[in-house]
């Protein structure tokens, strides 16, 4: 059975990795919009249908599913079928997922969907600091497989922020491999100022035409990823202190990082940007208090790292795999989302937390005993 336009638009946007958001922003309207597409509630606007085909690269007659073009339709397959067999914490499932995108590959080593999805999870899987996702045993034929396809995507790319994505991960894939040279080559082509962003230029446009309400969406999604990125540089610059030995410096950097995240969101408790997989600051405070001396406030932090999330699971949810987040802030647009984890992984990813070996002094005290005795308390 032909699929419709909407179900065409749902896997183009899957297979370009753009949250209904993203891809509203690249567009200029709603998230709302994007949504009644998908869900057939409404049909894109005519002017909206050229964008449409220029952002996922494909053909108007495509969307309309006149063009029965059978390479995109195979590679939406393939794509969607990597996408399905991967089990979060399972590595193996996304060695097979990575499996299938190379097939996919062989079949059509041109097409560029396949290339991009197997670049991103590539790079996941070749990096030692991913954590569980870290492929060891294959890392050396996945990097070069990797290397291979993000210059393919930079040659190919028909927008900046994919060929930016495609440098980025070759300078960590570089470095990973003591190719110091290579990676600089890689990272003095990118800009120096924060604010050169699709974003922003959207908020531009969005103004000089009027258009107040999207200048705003536009602002606070930018505003947005600059938090994300000031989080992550602010894990690296007190690591970076604490390991140069300057521990209060590091202190300070995650204290008032904490301060600043406050005072943009008050009273709510923010989801972490740096997760459980990827840091976690208050893990680092942790450990850079321990290096001073100062238990008590090292088992504050660490009681921060885990309350989050035990708070989280004790929301009202209509799913057990399932639990809402609402944030607010004039800063960032209010956002609602379902954060759909299983509880068998929260309770094993804040079991490996706890087992930090950062914040291994504290595993005899009272305090870390309890917390400990919470988590595997957590019901799955």
């Amino acid at each position: 059975m032909a699929m419709t336009m909407g179900q065409i638009i749902k896997e183009l946007r899957k297979a370009h990795g753009f949250t209904q958001e993203e891809l509203a922003e690249r567009l200029g309207v709603t998230y709302q919009a994007i949504s009644k597409w998908e869900n057939e509630w409404g049909l894109p606007d005519i002017s909206q249908i050229v964008p449409l085909a220029t952002v996922f690269d494909v053909s108007t007659d495509y969307l309309f599913g006149i063009d029965h073009a059978s390479e995109t339709e195979e590679a939406l397959k393939i794509i969607s079928t990597a996408n399905s067999v991967t089990e979060y914490g399972n590595l193996n499932t996304y060695l097979d997922a990575y499996d299938l995108l190379m097939d996919g590959l062989k079949k059509y080593p041109n097409n560029y969907m396949i290339t991009y999805n197997c670049m991103s999870l590539g790079v996941s899987l070749a990096l030692p600091d991913n954590g569980w996702m870290y492929a060891e045993a294959r890392a050396d034929e996945i990097t070069s497989q990797t290397i291979r396809q993000a210059n393919y995507i930079i040659s190919s790319a028909k927008n900046v922020s994919d060929v930016l994505v495609a440098r980025q991960n070759l300078v960590f894939l570089y470095t990973a491999n003591g190719k110091y040279d290579a990676a600089i080559t890689e990272a003095i082509k990118f800009p120096v100022r924060t604010d050169l962003s699709l974003y922003s230029a959207m908020a531009t446009v969005n103004g000089h035409m009027g258009n107040y309400e999207n200048e705003a969406v536009c602002l606070c999604s930018d505003i947005d990823y600059s938090l994300q990125a000031l989080e992550n540089n602010v894990a690296r610059l007190g690591k970076a202190y604490f390991n140069n030995g300057n521990y209060t410096d590091a202190i300070e950097v995650y204290e008032r990082f904490f301060a600043a995240e406050n005072a943009i969101f008050k009273d709510e408790c923010p989801p972490p940007y740096h997760d459980f997989d990827s840091g976690d600051c208050y893990l680092l405070l942790a450990e850079a208090y321990l290096a001073v001396g100062e238990k008590e406030k090292a088992m504050d932090a660490v009681e921060s790292a885990i309350t989050y999330y035990t708070d989280f699971l004790n929301r009202e949810t209509d799913s057990e795999s399932c639990y809402p987040i609402s944030v607010y802030s004039p800063l960032v647009k209010k956002r609602e989302f379902n954060q759909r984890i299983p509880r068998v992984i929260i309770k094993k990813k804040l079991l490996e937390k706890l087992s930090y070996e950062g914040i291994g002094k504290l595993k005899d005290t009272p305090r870390f005993a309890g917390l400990l005795a919470a988590v595997n308390g957590i019901s799955e």
